[in-house]
């Protein structure tokens, strides 16, 4: 288990830069496009690990 103080509150990191960009004028980019239907993901995921079995 890692220390508390190595840990990384990534969200509260994004957010800020954001705020940032917002306060400063800078450039803003948009959150990556989805990779896919997180429900088909995971029943492509259970497949296959059924057929490893």
């Amino acid at each position: 288990m890692s220390e508390p103080a190595e840990l990384r509150d990534r969200y509260r990191e994004a957010l800020e830069q954001l705020v940032d960009a917002k306060i400063t004028g800078g450039q803003i980019e948009a959150p990556p496009e989805p990779v896919g239907d997180l429900v088909t993901m995971l029943e492509a995921s259970v497949r296959a690990a059924r057929a490893d079995r």
